[in-house]
């Protein structure tokens, strides 16, 4: 699913002097620095897929996680616990 695509832009870089054509799109800063327009390709996101990109890059839910977290080690230490205890059974069994 593509979330945008390779367009054709305009950037202003910096330059030692520039033309009145380009002053016009591109105008100096209040430091006096030139700039001068310059073709390149940038990859632009299309705006109907702002909410999902703005919902992956919101605040990060520390509560949540910390539920996620202790989930996954309770899972592992419940995990380890079942596993030792058929460790021990089939230890009592093959030593009879």
């Amino acid at each position: 699913m593509s979330v945008g695509s390779i367009q054709q832009v305009l950037v202003c870089i910096p330059v030692e002097s520039a033309s009145s054509a380009q002053r016009m799109f591109c105008p100096p800063d209040d430091n006096g620095q030139q700039y001068a327009p310059q073709k390149t390709q940038a990859y632009l996101m299309d705006a109907a897929q702002q909410s999902g990109i703005e919902a992956a890059l919101g605040p990060f839910d520390y509560a949540y996680a910390g539920g996620l977290w202790t989930l996954a080690f309770s899972t592992v230490v419940g995990l380890y616990f079942v596993s030792h205890s058929i460790g021990l059974v089939l230890g009592f069994i093959r030593r009879g």
